[in-house]
């Protein structure tokens, strides 16, 4: 009996982990995306002068954050607050936001 659960164990995990890989990104990005509500509103729908971040290009996304990171973009905190952060990271939260709903502002 213990031997047939843990051989039914060992076949479905493998499967498990395939089949889970998708979601664990979207967790990655979003308890990335947590730190950015702050100035750019819950998932990422600024309601101030703050530009809002939601639907915006993967692309995009990563080129700002990267630009900021290296002081080629002007700021007031957001090159520092690109610096703790790492390429796969933007990527993470780039497709987080990019799959959230842009708003018309």
């Amino acid at each position: 009996m213990i031997k047939n659960r843990i051989i039914a164990i060992c076949l479905l995990l493998p499967w498990g982990w395939v089949q889970s890989s998708e979601p664990v990104e979207s967790a990655d990005g979003w308890s990335l995306s947590v730190s950015c509500a702050g100035c750019h509103g819950t998932f990422g729908k600024s309601f101030s002068s703050i530009p809002s971040i939601n639907g915006l290009d993967e692309e995009e996304f990563i080129r700002k954050l990267s630009e900021f990171k290296e002081g080629v973009r002007p700021a007031s905190v957001m090159d520092r607050i690109a610096r703790g952060f790492n390429e796969r990271d933007f990527e993470k939260m780039a497709i987080y936001f990019a799959r959230q709903k842009r708003n018309s502002r």
